[in-house]
């Protein structure tokens, strides 16, 4: 009788078909899109938002120009925050467009 495999863990196998995909792991997704007040503080995340990550860069929406700035200011603050949230430093650039945030 053949011995069966242990069973993998869901992330695990998420994590795999992320990467075969080409996609950040699904701890960096959920830390950056779930976790965003926490990671950039309540202010922050009333004017600017996640979007997208573009290989080694996240990309943001901010309201206007102001919060564009403040939040290129803090870019480094903000990878050190997500690295130390999510599994690794796999980002390393922020880019900030100006848009105004849906509600």
């Amino acid at each position: 009788m053949t011995a069966k495999p242990d069973p993998i863990a869901l992330s695990e196998s998420l994590d795999r078909l992320l990467n075969a995909l080409g996609a950040p792991p699904a701890d960096l997704l959920s830390t950056i899109f779930g976790q965003w007040e926490s990671i950039v503080g309540a202010e922050v995340a009333l004017h600017c938002r996640p979007v997208a990550l573009d290989g080694d860069r996240l990309v943001v929406e901010a309201v206007d120009a102001a919060w564009a700035s403040e939040l290129k200011w803090l870019s480094e603050q903000l990878l050190q925050r997500i690295a130390e949230t999510s599994s690794g430093d796999r980002l390393t650039e922020v880019t900030v467009k100006v848009a105004p945030l849906k509600q």
